[in-house]
This record gives C-alpha cells, structure tokens and sequence, in this order.
C-alpha cells in the first residue's frame, strides 16, 4: 500500500470510531421516499439487464441479408 491509502484508511477508521449513535426521526414522508427509490432501483435493474441481454442475443444471432428475402 502506498502512503495516501495508509493515511485515508487510517483517518477513515478513526472517524467512524468515534461517531456518536443519531437519535434520528424517521417522518411518513421519508417511508415513501425509501419505497420510491427501491421501485425506482428495481426498474433500472431490469432495464439494464434486458438491455444487456438483447446485447448477448444479438451476437448469436444472424442477421438477414437486407435486399432480397
């Protein structure tokens, strides 16, 4: 490991050692956000995948001459 990575390491594991626990409130409105977000990370992941999947078809797949049939 170089020394900047030592350094950040170090540094990062200080400061998470010391963090004091957060007596947070959670309001309705942030359940609603969560849930977006969650159905919004489902949906890119399929899009994503299926895009990719058609990618993989396409290669094994032959093309059709264009012109005559």
């Amino acid at each position: 490991m170089n020394g900047k990575t030592v350094v950040s390491l170090i540094g990062t594991l200080a400061m998470l050692s010391v963090a004091a626990p957060a007596w947070a409130y959670l309001d309705p409105a942030t359940g609603s956000i969560i849930l977006q977000a969650v159905i919004g990370a489902i949906a890119g992941a399929t899009l994503f995948m299926r895009t990719q999947l058609f990618r993989i078809k396409s290669l094994f797949v032959r093309s059709k001459p264009s012109g005559d049939e």
